[in-house]
């Protein structure tokens, strides 16, 4: 049965707008810095997107695999790498049925990717391909956001977020939320407006559904997919996870009985 009715990656399509609103991303370097220090090469960067992390890390040594579903996501990372002389093994793959023939010390997935699983299938499709890659003292992390109220019900910009592309002008982001209880999916119908001098000059409409997995929840699905949880934090200043936290960010290793 499908719960959407529209393609959930259209906002993926556009990868220098994409890049626009999220390249600039900074607050898991740190952890991330210090968790692939612990682990070391190769990893994997599940859901890659245009290359925002993989680059970094491969930047600084380490052999690293980036996978994303989407084509476009994909050209531009490359097209990052090869203008920054960075070396990443590029796939265009779906996180849910990916076979490398490979294992890697650390697997990561962030800026939410997660919450692109819509159903127990796809979760556990994913989490079946994880437990295939990882080496046997292999590490997973990822992030999704917390089902807080605030997460879930709130508008968090309700004036619009405002960006500069590179050619002049300005890019205007606005975005209407609209949660199900029943499936835990937040639906969002955003509005893209290209400004200049004040003036739209284009304005397209985006809409994205994201699941929310709830804390008990995530537990269950973890231990019945073969996972432990070697810790949780929520933030990624490594602070506890609580009701009010804006993330869940998990790392974990494959059960071992």
């Amino acid at each position: 049965m499908n719960i959407i009715d529209h393609d959930n990656l259209d906002d993926f399509r556009d990868a220098e707008t994409y890049d626009l609103h999220c390249d600039a991303f900074n607050e898991d370097f740190l952890f991330l810095d210090q968790w692939v220090k612990s682990l070391g090469s190769p990893l994997l960067d599940l859901a890659c997107g245009t290359g925002r992390m993989s680059i970094r890390l491969a930047a600084q040594g380490y052999q690293i695999t980036g996978v994303d579903l989407v084509p476009e996501m994909i050209a531009r990372a490359r097209q990052k790498a090869d203008d920054r002389a960075v070396s990443v093994e590029w796939v265009v793959s779906d996180a849910r049925s990916f076979h490398l023939q490979k294992q890697f010390a650390g697997i990561f997935m962030l800026m939410n990717a997660f919450q692109f699983l819509l159903t127990r299938a796809d979760h556990e499709g994913m989490l079946a391909c994880v437990r295939e890659h990882l080496q046997p003292d292999g590490q997973f992390l990822f992030e999704t956001r917390n089902p807080s109220p605030r997460n879930l019900f709130e508008v968090q910009h309700p004036e619009g977020e405002t960006y500069a592309p590179p050619d002049g002008g300005q890019l205007v982001i606005t975005e209407y939320q609209h949660y199900d209880p029943m499936t835990q999916i937040q639906h969002y119908n955003s509005l893209y407006q290209w400004m200049h001098l004040g003036i739209e000059q284009k304005a397209t409409r985006k809409r994205v559904a994201l699941r929310y997995v709830f804390p008990q929840e995530m537990e269950s699905l973890l231990y019945y997919n073969g996972f432990e949880i070697i810790s949780v934090y929520g933030n990624w200043q490594q602070e506890p996870l609580t009701a009010a936290s804006p993330a869940m960010i998990y790392v974990c290793r494959k059960r071992r009985s």
